[in-house]
């Protein structure tokens, strides 16, 4: 592993474990640091020429939560800023947790010429009235459930709940670590059903 993806790595709370776990385990020599501080590992050229099964996004500074506000007028959870501190969104596998990127709230343009977290104020100006939820919840990310259903992750009274699209809630969670302990290992397990025999068979020599 390289220094550069050890000390980025090294810099997340306890709380993150079951990422860092999966970064150290598919490290390969593709993984990288991109110049904008986002961590690329664990590249995967049969799901398409330039992707990678972690994008990990450096930690949210002071400034961007204002801006959040400023542009949306919604409040951000306490739970999840302390998320957005450490990680600012990413995504493992079909897992992936929102964030503020950073091109979007200092210039008010996404940049697209590279790969960037899903945006925290789309999501929950737009994106969470797909689900039969009480509005007021705080939409966070999501992961693939089935071939033609994600499910999403909400944050209600300080706990966060997985949810689908027809309201029911599947999940609850207290904190951060059980949280992602537990989709975190579906996620992987989704990701190695569609690893080709060949890419697999590889992996043990």
């Amino acid at each position: 592993m390289t220094e550069e993806v050890k000390i980025f790595l090294n810099k997340l709370n306890s709380d993150f474990f079951p990422i860092v776990e999966q970064a150290k385990k598919y490290f390969d020599k593709d993984s990288k640091i991109r110049e904008d501080g986002a961590a690329e590992i664990f590249r995967r050229p049969w799901v398409a020429p330039v992707n990678y099964g972690l994008w990990l996004f450096p930690p949210a500074v002071t400034k961007l939560f204002d801006k959040f506000v400023e542009r949306t007028n919604i409040t951000i959870p306490k739970l999840y800023k302390t998320l957005l501190i450490e990680l600012n969104g990413c995504f493992v596998y079909s897992f992936s947790l929102y964030g503020l990127p950073t091109s979007l709230y200092t210039t008010g343009l996404l940049d697209r010429s590279n790969i960037q977290q899903f945006d925290l104020g789309t999501a929950n100006r737009n994106w969470k009235h797909q689900y039969n939820i009480d509005t007021n919840l705080f939409y966070i990310g999501g992961r693939s459930y089935s071939h033609s259903e994600n499910i999403g992750y909400f944050i209600k009274e300080n706990k966060i709940l997985s949810i689908r699209k027809s309201g029911e809630i599947l999940k609850t969670w207290d904190t951060i670590l059980e949280f992602l302990n537990d989709e975190i290992a579906i996620s992987e397990k989704q990701m190695l059903e569609k690893v080709p025999d060949d890419i697999k068979n590889s992996w043990k020599v």
